[in-house]
């Protein structure tokens, strides 16, 4: 049975862009998996910590040689990390912040990008540990980041890409709702073109 872990990010709760486009996201997927599962965090009330040096320590350390104190640093790591291996989809809604992911969007990943656990290193280089998975990623965005000039200040959407392929998540979509905190018109505009963008790419062989 397939499993869709649903992540969003933003601090609004009733009026985020973000997450009205993950709710179509959703639904679309749902239309392909009708007995699917959705797991969901928001990575903002759940109230991700950042990490520390203890948490640090812990992650470099061989498994059989964590204190007990490590190993309780680590629990939540283990925990997110799970329920990311246990999906098959990862749906990711965020907003720009200052250019770049919400605070605690970017926690969260510095907690499930784990060596040992969604990649090790080898002689090649760093290779993901969970492929065979897919993922969403939906942005809003105030200004139109999308093209040049403004597109440069964009660290939203290539850092997410660079984030999945280094856990091994290589099929990746992207839908950007630009220009959200300009003229209403021009903003609606928007959200119901990456809207239709979502419904064409995941519904299209319905």
């Amino acid at each position: 049975m397939a499993t869709l872990l649903r992540i969003d990010s933003s601090a609004r709760q009733q009026t985020s862009v973000s997450k009205n486009l993950a709710d179509q996201a959703e639904n679309s997927w749902l239309k392909k998996h009708p007995n699917g599962i959705i797991e969901r965090l928001d990575t903002n009330s759940a109230q991700i910590p950042h990490i520390t040096e203890t948490v640090i320590n812990a992650m470099y350390t061989p498994s059989d040689k964590r204190s007990a104190d490590q190993q309780h640093a680590l629990a939540l790591s283990d925990q997110l990390i799970e329920q990311l291996k246990r999906a098959d989809t990862l749906l990711i809604s965020t907003p720009m912040y200052n250019f770049s992911i919400p605070s605690s969007l970017k926690a969260y990943l510095d907690l499930v990008l784990r060596v040992g656990e969604t990649f090790v290193y080898t002689d090649q280089g760093p290779k993901g540990l969970l492929p065979n998975k897919e993922a969403i990623i939906v942005v809003a965005t105030g200004g139109n980041y999308t093209r040049a000039p403004l597109n440069e200040m964009d660290f939203v959407t290539p850092y997410l890409k660079v984030a999945m392929n280094f856990i091994g998540i290589e099929q990746i979509s992207t839908f950007v709702a630009p220009g959200q905190g300009g003229a209403a018109e021009k903003a609606q505009a928007a959200q119901q073109q990456a809207l239709s963008e979502i419904i064409t790419a995941m519904e299209s062989d319905l």
